[in-house]
């Protein structure tokens, strides 16, 4: 391969140990990540009964607000978001009064079940104490509130911005009756928790589903979730949420991530039912079987074949992994942390003679420049198509299974690769054919 300059920026996967390592292509990232405000209204806007308060630049509010109105109009989500925009007068002397009198007004004209104040960086710079603030307003409003902050000067992406969103909605959690063969799913941000493997498997062993958070989530719910006799952790955002749930109301929890890796699928099955003491040994033996076929068949045309891993809805490290172990080739992936858990993934993937280089996330603009060198056969994750038809490279996105959890995650995700393939060797073909002709 030709010597690439760009690429010594980077280190190898052997040598990531933590998120220090993960280094970028060019000193400016671009598109770049999105700031924690982004992860607060991907999350809240899921939840019926809630208004978000935005506290911040007018840039702030624009940006949330028309975030919220795009995925209202596609049925994504609510468009439940208000903003305060700051003025120099209340930077420089404080907004707390003007705060309070906004909170008032959405209190008594919208009577929303609860309101989340959310805080950005310029408040954040300026300490004002909104956490001490909201606690004042207990007895003024009948809406229970609570307080995000989103400083992105803090952190590089979105992902705090949700973890703290789920944390703030424990705050309207309530002690319960534990009612048995009942569970939380928490951290689910898609739409059709219903229409997942793991849903229907519980239903059909006569376990109800407490409340799926966000997805499926008001603000009654939320305050009913510690009935539930265990939670389901399907992103590791929920984590936290799930460790002070456990704390506070003595709720047990499974971690069943997007798992791309079938073993890793039937370990989590495994325990989940053991915590809920269901039968399901081999219910999910066979399925584990069944997915292993289908797998090893749409697969047979991945074998060999080169990659670069971008931005997708899977761990960064699992999701190569999983390719990895397909007989796939990484050239980069690309990764905005080193998480717990990682270490195994990593291990795998070296395991196998692999040794890809890898770079932060959301930085596609000098990573372009290289794909006619690298030469992958397949992008995994968010670029631009069009990028990848003119070269010739394959393009995988996942945003459209990211809801499913279980066997038919990795089922679909095989298929699509070897479809995407597929189709792009076609068109090779054809312009090939037309060219002669």
């Amino acid at each position: 391969m030709e010597r690439l300059p760009e690429l010594a920026r980077l280190k190898k996967l052997s040598q990531i140990s933590t998120k220090k390592d993960l280094l970028q292509l060019s000193h400016a990232l671009f598109p770049g990540t999105h700031c924690p405000l982004f992860g607060v209204a991907l999350t809240a806007s899921l939840i019926d009964d809630l208004i978000m308060l935005i506290v911040g630049t007018d840039e702030c509010a624009y940006y949330t607000k028309r975030f919220t109105m795009n995925r209202e109009a596609q049925g994504e989500g609510r468009d439940n978001v208000f903003s305060f925009a700051m003025s120099q007068h209340d930077i420089v002397f404080g907004a707390g009064e003007k705060v309070r009198d906004a909170i008032l007004h959405l209190d008594r004209t919208y009577h929303p079940q609860a309101i989340l104040i959310v805080t950005t960086c310029v408040p954040e710079i300026t300490g004002e104490d909104f956490v001490s603030f909201a606690a004042t307003l207990k007895d003024s409003v009948e809406a229970a509130v609570a307080v995000v902050r989103t400083e992105h000067f803090r952190c590089n992406n979105h992902m705090p911005g949700i973890e703290r969103t789920l944390l703030a909605l424990s705050e309207f959690m309530q002690p319960q009756q534990t009612v048995a063969n009942s569970v939380n799913i928490l951290g689910h941000r898609q739409h059709g928790i219903e229409k997942t493997e793991l849903f229907r498997l519980l239903s059909a062993r006569g376990v109800s589903i407490n409340l799926s958070l966000p997805s499926k989530s008001n603000i009654d719910s939320i305050r009913r979730a510690p009935q539930a006799a265990l939670n389901i952790v399907t992103d590791f955002t929920a984590l936290p949420l799930a460790q002070r749930m456990q704390k506070a109301f003595g709720i047990d929890y499974v971690y069943f991530e997007k798992y791309a890796s079938p073993h890793r699928i039937s370990a989590a099955y495994r325990e989940l039912g053991q915590k809920l003491e269901l039968d399901i040994e081999s219910t999910v033996a066979e399925w584990h079987r069944q997915a292993e076929e289908a797998i090893a068949t749409s697969a047979q045309d991945l074998v060999g074949k080169s990659f670069i891993y971008g931005n997708s809805p899977l761990m960064a490290f699992e999701g190569a992994a999983f390719f990895t172990a397909l007989g796939m080739k990484p050239i980069i992936i690309s990764a905005r942390d080193v998480y717990e858990g990682d270490r195994a993934h990593i291990d795998e993937i070296l395991a196998r003679g692999e040794d890809p280089w890898v770079s932060m996330v959301a930085n596609i603009a000098p990573l372009q420049r290289l794909y006619p060198v690298l030469k992958p056969d397949i992008y995994i994750g968010h670029e631009n198509p069009h990028t990848l038809a003119r070269l010739g490279v394959a393009h995988l996105v996942l945003d459209s299974v990211a809801f499913k959890l279980g066997f038919e995650l990795p089922v679909a995700i095989v298929k699509m690769a070897a479809e995407a393939l597929q189709t792009t060797s076609k068109t090779k073909t054809e312009g090939v054919r037309h060219v002669a002709l």
